[in-house]
């Protein structure tokens, strides 16, 4: 064995120790980089999240002073049977956004204090019933409580700040009842109803509903039926505005169906949806439904949830919210009755103004 002398020795023992001091200093700056990195990506993160605050600070306040200006109450028709299955869910999610939420059931509860009980018999066939008794008590009891009044059931998801911007372009002075405009012709509907998507009404709307029409008999039917969306569009036949609610490109943002029903390529027009459609435009594919999306129908309550951490919680990466939002302008009485497109309202443009109490310079009185 070659014995190793003591020069060689020495000079192993210098490179290693060069060797061990680069080392160190190689590990100390690779730790040092890492650190900045993670400081950095906190910061980035930060720096996200503030941009992000900002979007939703500046959402936040159009959305508060939409809830402010625009006061909707939302009365809900539910089922005992529904009390505990269904109210929890629309009252943690889309209900919290109402400015007043009741409940009309037949049978009270005490879990849900927003209750009100109507005193009708069980079954559709009492619908009429229960939806005249429920529009009198909210017209006596919460009339100066909102200026629009919603009517939905326990299935349906609204998207309230998108209501809030369609109203605003409207005055609840004005008589005026919004929703999926149906069209099928029952006697005494010419001018139509609006579907299980959501009924909307004015203040003024529910003021002439109760103390002109809903106990005569020559306006408004007396007796009970299912037919409640048909019954009260005769009962605002004459004395009100009926609007379809899409927006201004013919989308619809009232769903009396499934979305997946609506996104089909096409419908077939045998359908009786498309048979019962106010407005004779496109329905089939992506194309037929505004991005200002209001309500759906037939929604259950794991899907509310769904829809409530999609619509507020999720924001693709890369896609700046649009922090330039304008607010759509007033409409003139002359507008609504066109935008209604009622061929019999056209020549009664004097008599309508009188009936919304509009002056001629279209200031309300």
């Amino acid at each position: 064995m070659k014995s190793v002398n003591f020069q060689e020795l020495l000079y192993f023992l210098f490179g290693f120790a060069c060797g061990f001091i680069v080392l160190t200093l190689f590990s100390q700056s690779y730790q040092a980089l890492i650190a900045n990195q993670r400081i950095n990506s906190r910061n980035l993160k930060h720096q996200s999240y503030n941009i992000s605050s900002d979007a939703q600070k500046y959402d936040h306040e159009l959305s508060d002073r939409l809830f402010n200006e625009i006061k909707i109450l939302c009365w809900i028709f539910t089922h005992p049977d529904n009390h505990k299955k269904k109210l929890p869910h629309l009252k943690n999610t889309w209900g919290k956004k109402c400015n007043k939420l009741i409940f009309m059931s037949i049978k009270d509860d005490p879990a849900f204090p927003e209750i009100i009980v109507i005193p009708v018999e069980n079954g559709r066939e009492h619908l009429w019933n229960k939806t005249k008794l429920t529009m009198e008590y909210v017209y006596k009891n919460h009339l100066n409580d909102a200026d629009w009044f919603m009517r939905a059931d326990d299935d349906n998801f609204v998207l309230m700040e998108n209501l809030r911007y369609m109203l605003y372009q409207y005055h609840h002075q004005t008589s005026l009842y919004i929703g999926c405009r149906f069209a099928i012709k029952y006697p005494k509907v010419e001018e139509g109803y609006m579907a299980g998507g959501g009924h909307i009404f004015s203040k003024k709307a529910l003021k002439k509903f109760n103390e002109i029409s809903i106990h005569n008999a020559s306006l408004c039917p007396q007796d009970d039926s299912s037919l409640d969306d048909v019954f009260i569009g005769q009962c605002l036949k004459n004395l009100a505005i009926f609007l379809d609610g899409r927006d201004q490109f013919d989308q619809k943002r009232f769903f009396p169906l499934s979305p997946e029903q609506h996104f089909k390529p096409a419908l077939d027009p045998t359908f009786w949806y498309s048979q019962y459609l106010w407005r004779n435009v496109s329905q089939g594919g992506l194309q037929c439904c505004s991005d200002t999306f209001i309500s759906k129908h037939y929604t259950s309550p794991k899907e509310m949830h769904t829809l409530q951490y999609l619509i507020y919680n999720v924001h693709p990466y890369g896609l700046q919210k649009n922090l330039t939002e304008i607010l759509p302008r007033k409409l003139s009485i002359k507008e609504l009755i066109r935008l209604s497109d009622e061929k019999s309202f056209a020549p009664n443009y004097k008599q309508h103004k009188i009936i919304h109490n509009i002056d001629d310079d279209e200031k309300y009185r």
